[in-house]
């Protein structure tokens, strides 16, 4: 065999660097190969441990353990490659709350028909399932304490000149349900936001904004929409408005000190309705009976349309009786 061998070299006639470079030619031409076929797509049945998050009211997280999905693929030997290597890894699938289905307990499931949806994520990009196995995945998600609170805005906001928010901050959802240690959900009373930051405000203007994280709970969603409205403004002052006092009892002869305030107004630009006017400001003469110092807040009977903000001075007043 060794003679025969070395008749097929001299036939070659190969020297010690020709040998070099048939060596690296047939090295080269197998990793040819082996690229080629690693790039055809092949047919087989491919498996996953996943687990599952998602947000289900009044449930963990995420499944208390890891479920096998296997299905029949189409994809590439690199791919196929790449799973052998990570069979035993597990990949964790978010899926929303609604395409689970509550067995009982704590079992839920979900129909592998609205699995494709999520195939990039359980297998990987690159893959196409042809069918899965099984008609069904289950998971289980264990009970954990929650709480529903509001959320509060945190913002620093300033406007331009002349400009005015026509409503407060809005927030979408303006309530979270928070999960966590149930003697820490009940001491807490609202999640706050990232603060909301904008400057120089002249329009409405909107946005999606961070809740501030709390260690140890875990909130239904991370981050709300909010929105405020603003508009131009113009301010107008009417002066020696008349003062009515309602609820006076019949018979008693009184009236207000001072009988005429002024009333300072910021109303939306361009102009919906006359600012001037007449209107008057009322006081309730009831509202004796549980004021320590014997005066009556005074609050607008009617305003003009498009008055965002208003304020009166003074804003209370006294009640003095008349006499002969």
């Amino acid at each position: 065999m060794r003679n025969y061998l070395n008749k097929i070299f001299k036939l070659l006639n190969l020297s010690g660097r020709d040998w070099g470079v048939l060596i690296l030619a047939l090295l080269l031409a197998f990793s040819t190969w082996v690229i080629h076929k690693l790039s055809l797509n092949y047919s087989v049945y491919l498996k996953v441990e996943v687990v599952a998050e998602s947000n289900i009211e009044e449930r963990a997280g995420s499944s208390s353990s890891a479920t096998e999905i296997m299905a029949k693929c189409r994809t590439t030997g690199w791919r196929i490659l790449y799973s052998h290597w990570n069979g035993d890894s597990e990949v964790v699938v978010r899926f929303p709350a609604s395409v689970f289905e509550h067995e009982g307990d704590e079992k839920y499931f979900i129909t592998t028909d609205r699995l494709h949806e999520y195939v990039d994520q359980i297998f990987g990009p690159g893959v196409s399932v042809e069918y899965f196995v099984t008609d069904r995945v289950h998971f289980k998600f264990q009970k954990e304490s929650f709480k529903k609170v509001p959320v509060k805005a945190v913002s620093s906001l300033s406007f331009e000149d002349q400009y005015i928010a026509t409503s407060p901050l809005t927030l979408v959802p303006d309530t979270v349900t928070v999960y966590g240690d149930p003697m820490h959900l009940e001491a807490l009373d609202y999640v706050a936001t990232s603060t909301i930051k904008h400057s120089s405000i002249n329009e409405d203007f909107s946005g999606m904004i961070t809740l501030k994280p709390i260690n140890g709970m875990r909130f239904s969603v991370t981050e709300v929409h909010y929105k405020m409205d603003v508009t131009r403004y113009l301010e107008v002052t009417r002066k020696a408005v008349p003062v009515k006092l309602q609820g006076v009892p019949a018979g008693l002869d009184v009236v207000a000190e001072p009988s005429y305030v002024n009333v300072t107004m910021k109303v939306a630009f361009p102009l919906k309705a006359d600012p001037n006017k007449d209107f008057t400001v009322t006081a309730d003469y009831g509202e004796l009976k549980t004021s320590l110092s014997g005066h009556i807040t005074l609050r607008p009977s009617s305003l003009p349309l498009g008055v965002i903000k208003y304020e009166i001075s003074p804003v209370a007043v006294k009640v003095r009786e008349v006499t002969e």
